[in-house]
């Protein structure tokens, strides 16, 4: 008789648990769906209360370059006034123009979501009295409304400005034009640079629906900050829908009652605000505002 491992077990049961939570379902182009369980993804700060900061205004700092905001590890990206300013991420290649593309690439998929996406999470956890029938899970899909590819040429930036090439990735910092992006009134207070959302977990953005996302070290910049903009997007699906209920799903043979929390909704005006970059943990941090789509209309 094959003698199982736990992990093996596990392993076995989250693959199952994952085929009759979501279907067997295939998630749409755009934005790439996180394919591991995200590591805080039951902790609170996935399911925040939004409630208010009020601390001192921002102060913009005397070396606004690309390269001394990289410096600092934090990059503010607040509107103003007609259009949005996105950062762009990508892995150094051997060819720099090949490189550039695919930052632009991942700051065209952020300009997609500005125009509308739809998001749903689901997260799994099975309690009981054995070491067995204990675990959890969670994962989720982003649907942007419309291709990325149709943004690129709107995106604009500066060659020489708005291009930088440093520890092992590249950075562009491209502005997205014609746009109406009100600027959301918020307060920040910056103490030996760090902001103080990413330390509340929590922010509050009068008139928007925010999140703050956070990810560990993926092993290189642009997967952590990808990670946790999504983290941040993700977050914001409990202000809009939440169900919380068991489902039945088959696991090897065994037939599992899992409590079971489910948030969907679609968003439109999705914009980074501020990125915060740990240099003692290479963790990232991202504040994210988005609002809401009446499902009524």
């Amino acid at each position: 008789m094959q003698k199982w491992s736990v992990l093996s077990v596990l392993v076995v049961l989250i693959v199952a648990v994952r085929a009759g939570v979501w279907g067997g379902g295939q998630a749409s182009s755009g934005l790439p769906v996180s394919a591991e369980p995200s590591e805080s993804s039951l902790k609170a700060e996935m399911y925040l209360e939004t409630e208010s900061f009020l601390s001192a205004e921002y102060s913009e700092p005397s070396d606004s370059s690309l390269e001394a905001e990289f410096d600092r590890g934090y990059w503010v990206t607040r509107p103003s006034g007609a259009g949005i300013t996105i950062i762009g991420m990508a892995g150094r290649r051997a060819n720099r123009d090949e490189a550039v593309r695919n930052a632009l690439a991942d700051a065209a998929q952020k300009a997609a979501l500005f125009h509308g996406v739809h998001a749903e999470s689901a997260a799994v956890l099975n309690q009981g009295a054995g070491n067995l029938d204990y675990f959890s899970d969670f994962d989720y899909r982003i649907t942007p409304a419309n291709g990325y590819e149709g943004y690129l040429d709107a995106l604009d930036f500066d060659e020489d400005a708005d291009v930088l090439e440093k520890n092992g990735v590249v950075l562009v910092r491209a502005r997205y034009a014609g746009v109406d992006a009100a600027v959301p009134p918020y307060a920040v207070a910056v103490e030996d640079g760090v902001p103080d959302w990413t330390k509340r977990y929590t922010a509050a953005v009068p008139g928007w629906l925010a999140g703050v996302g956070h990810a560990k070290n993926k092993g290189s910049l642009q997967k952590t900050a990808q990670a946790s903009y999504e983290n941040a997007l993700v977050s914001l699906l409990p202000q809009l829908s939440t169900r919380v209920g068991t489902e039945v799903v088959d696991a090897s043979g065994a037939r599992l009652t899992l409590n079971v929390t489910r948030s969907e909704g679609d968003l439109t005006g999705v914009m980074i605000l501020e990125t915060w970059l740990d240099r003692k943990t290479s963790a990232v941090w991202t504040l994210v505002v988005a609002q809401a789509v009446d499902s009524s209309e």
